[in-house]
């Protein structure tokens, strides 16, 4: 969930304590009190051992900025290969030619299916296969998540006949003219982001929704793009002079859990955005949309809802600097978490996949060395992922010895694998 993300933790592997009575004195015997204090002792350490092991941080982390795994992509070599940012792929596909997305651990299970060709690619290149932490791994899987974020650039064509079709220009001049009934938006031309244009749109609602019902006039309603398409207009409309770009920050997840319930959405959609008393479960819908897409159906769900809010005591809020980058950043990612997996067929996929051939014994015949500890692929999802991609180029060396094929997984076998090997720690 994602009001784990805050939750600070080692990347170090817990052991679990351990107890060493000692020896009984040769001729003497244990008394039956000393028995019971040693019993309590082993509970007591028992049951610290297993508060320390749920404390543990269970689900996916996410960055604070979902922009910091960019520079991960390029230190680990990822855009040797693959082409981003408009960049054409040099060896493996570009990730912009196909949506990368899922949750977290199906995004983990891309990766470690993607293993054995990349192993390959690597060694002709001569690179060393890169390794990761678990906060690299969330950093990175969350990076590729946040493309779609970001949206398309938008036309000023397409902005200036929504201007004019939207009614926008009834109300509005940008950079001088008649007075109008709203005003002047010159000040929005310094803004390089839509969503800086959707904060003031919406923070202007009820004065705007006002003015339009005593016109008899409907408000306008955003389709996707629609908002980008507005702002490249508005820019362009900007009058003469130099004009210092101010760029607005993309939006932290983590902050925008707060924005979520300070704001009153979770009175409806529940403190987690999972439903509540009038409200949807946020996480059903296809919230994995440009953050300009997300703004577009918040307006129109106000629009719906601004009745609604009023009888149930809700006003409209208002955005400050980054709440709604921050706010429709903590949409976006509702996706990217994974629900529980299932134990009982986390064993299953243990035999099926043939981990245990190596990792229920101690050093293997095939390699003569001793396989990785599974409570190294037991933390958290990001822990786990981080594990099995560094163990990769071993595991691929062991598997081509024994003649068998590459054991894929889908997310959800990773989910179940996942709560098998934290059941058996």
């Amino acid at each position: 969930m994602i009001g784990a993300a805050n939750t600070t933790h080692s990347d170090a592997p817990v052991t679990e304590p351990t107890l060493s009575p000692e020896p009984p004195v040769a001729g003497t015997r244990r008394s039956s009190a000393g028995v019971s204090r040693a019993g309590l002792m082993w509970s007591t350490l028992c049951l610290l051992g297993g508060l320390v092991l749920a404390m543990q941080p269970t689900e996916a982390e996410l960055p604070d900025d979902p922009l910091a795994g960019e520079l991960l992509f390029e230190s680990k070599s990822c855009v040797q290969c693959h082409g981003i940012s408009g960049e054409s792929a040099k060896i493996g596909p570009s990730l912009e030619t196909g949506r990368f997305g899922g949750t977290f651990l199906e995004l983990g299970a891309a990766l470690w299916n993607h293993a054995p060709v990349m192993s390959a690619s690597i060694r002709r290149t001569g690179m060393a296969w890169p390794q990761l932490s678990p906060r690299e791994a969330t950093e990175l899987i969350a990076f590729l998540y946040f493309i779609d974020y970001l949206g398309r650039p938008g036309s000023a064509d397409k902005g200036r006949e929504l201007f004019r079709s939207g009614g926008c220009s009834s109300c509005h001049v940008i950079g001088g003219g008649p007075a109008h009934v709203g005003p002047d938006l010159e000040e929005l031309t310094a803004y390089a982001s839509p969503l800086f244009v959707a904060r003031q749109i919406w923070n202007h609602g009820p004065s705007m929704l006002s003015s339009l019902q005593a016109r008899n006039l409907r408000p306008p309603r955003f389709q996707e793009g629609d908002l980008a398409d507005l702002s490249a207009f508005i820019r362009q409309e900007a009058g003469p002079g130099p004009r210092e770009p101010l760029l607005a920050t993309p939006g932290n997840p983590n902050l925008g859990r707060g924005v979520f319930v300070s704001k009153q959405c979770s009175k409806c959609h529940g403190r987690q955005a999972h439903g509540g008393p009038g409200g949807p479960d946020l996480t059903k819908f296809e919230l994995q949309r440009s953050a300009e897409a997300i703004a577009a159906d918040m307006w129109n769900h106000a629009l719906t809802m601004n009745a609604a809010m009023h009888e149930r005591g809700i006003s409209w809020p208002t955005f400050q600097n980054s709440e709604l980058a921050d706010l429709v950043a903590f949409l976006y990612f509702l996706p990217f978490l994974d629900p529980p997996g299932d134990a009982t067929r986390g064993a299953e996929v243990f035999e099926k996949r043939a981990c245990a051939s190596c990792h229920d014994s101690n050093p293997s015949e095939e390699t003569g060395a001793a396989s990785p500890e599974l409570k190294e692929f037991a933390g958290s999802p990001a822990a786990l992922v981080a594990a099995m991609w560094n163990h990769a180029p071993l595991m691929r060396q062991a598997i081509l010895a024994q003649g068998k094929p590459w054991p894929e997984l889908s997310g959800s076998e990773l989910r179940d694998l996942r709560a098998y090997l934290t059941s058996r720690r």
